[in-house]
């Protein structure tokens, strides 16, 4: 199965979207949790190298962000 990055930025019950400066942000809705990481173990497991991934947690070491950005765009860090 492939990463479509284009449906994961519809959301779903289980996760909303937020548009970071230079990716995306997805974040668990309450009450989702095991769907949520389901999404984002998927998402860990099937990125490319043209993705940087990056799982957050919070203070209960729960996952309940994930930071997705594709590495072919400029950032706005960049000079």
């Amino acid at each position: 199965m492939t990463l479509h990055l284009d449906s994961l930025l519809e959301g779903s019950p289980a996760y909303g979207v937020l548009d970071a400066k230079d990716g995306v942000v997805l974040y668990r809705r309450p009450g989702k949790e095991a769907q949520f990481e389901e999404v984002v173990a998927e998402v860990m497991e099937e990125a490319d190298d043209g993705l940087t991934v990056i799982a957050i947690e919070n203070e209960r070491h729960e996952c309940d962000r994930v930071f997705i950005a594709p590495l072919d765009e400029d950032r706005s860090f960049d000079p």
